[in-house]
């Protein structure tokens, strides 16, 4: 029996090890000189139990947008200003009308957690910094006023959530290594709000150019609000940058692997 190759849209990766580490949509075809991305929609799962295909509620028209645009100090490190986010954060506000912004100050972990108990976010955009350690009190995003909301915070405010940790369709990590993990944390801060029982999450396998991240989050929301998948649109996303030289208005430089590979899909791709 001849499989239908050619039916085939979306591939779902389970890695292990090392490979964990590496970005499948920038896998080379020699001969067609393609990226596997250019043909594929790409998802990963940190094991297949722990992922419920269901497709993304469009009707929605709510998010919950965490960002960070000042400098901030944590533990006497220094992380750096996020100019752009002000741009990530608008392109969310565009494609969800009735979203609640906490940003820099106002983005904190009490608030965090007083949000998400007071209302149902379909979708919680976050961008900031993250930082990974080889133990869970070293592993934390960067929030206003110099402070931290640790990893396991997170998985308890997640687990917590109004209406059940299952009502958050996708958690959106633009932050630098949020997919990257130790065994426990299976792919890092994104595995862990797997687990926690966040349908899916969009994360990064390294550091991602603050000026390059709207354009991909821009592109990302709506293709995802057209209609497609999450894999789906991460792929549009991710062909948009690859495609930059026939883009004016895109910085050239951006069809390296080094600004849209990092971005992958965990859990639930639909």
């Amino acid at each position: 029996m001849r499989l239908p190759w050619e039916q085939i849209k979306t591939l779902v990766f389970i890695q292990d090890g090392i490979l964990r580490t590496v970005p499948m949509a920038a896998l080379y075809n020699n001969t067609s000189k393609q990226f596997l991305v250019e043909k594929y929609a790409i998802a990963t799962s940190p094991s297949l139990s722990l992922t419920a295909p269901k497709k993304l509620n469009r009707q929605e028209n709510r998010a919950l947008i965490l960002g960070l645009t000042k400098q901030a100090e944590i533990d006497q490190q220094i992380y750096s200003a996020l100019g752009n986010v002000p741009l990530e954060i608008k392109a969310v506000q565009s494609e969800f009308p009735n979203s609640k912004p906490l940003v820099d100050d106002a983005f904190n972990p009490e608030s965090v957690k007083k949000e998400l108990n007071k209302r149902v976010y379909p979708i919680i955009h976050i961008a900031t910094h993250a930082e990974f350690g080889t133990i869970p009190e070293d592993t934390f995003i960067v929030t206003g006023n110099n402070n931290k909301l640790s990893i396991n915070d997170l998985e308890k405010a997640l687990r917590q959530v109004n209406g059940g940790s299952g009502s958050v369709e996708l958690l959106a990590l633009t932050a630098c290594e949020t997919a990257l993990g130790d065994e426990r944390a299976a792919l890092g801060l994104a595995g862990v709000a797997v687990q926690a029982g966040v349908r899916s999450t969009l994360a990064s396998l390294w550091s991602v150019p603050d000026e390059s991240t709207p354009i991909f989050i821009t592109e990302f929301y709506t293709s995802l609000r057209s209609g497609m998948s999450k894999a789906e649109a991460v792929r549009a996303a991710q062909l948009k940058l690859i495609h930059a030289k026939k883009t004016s208005e895109i910085n050239h430089k951006y069809d390296n692997p080094a600004y849209w590979a990092p971005f992958i899909v965990i859990g639930n791709w639909l």
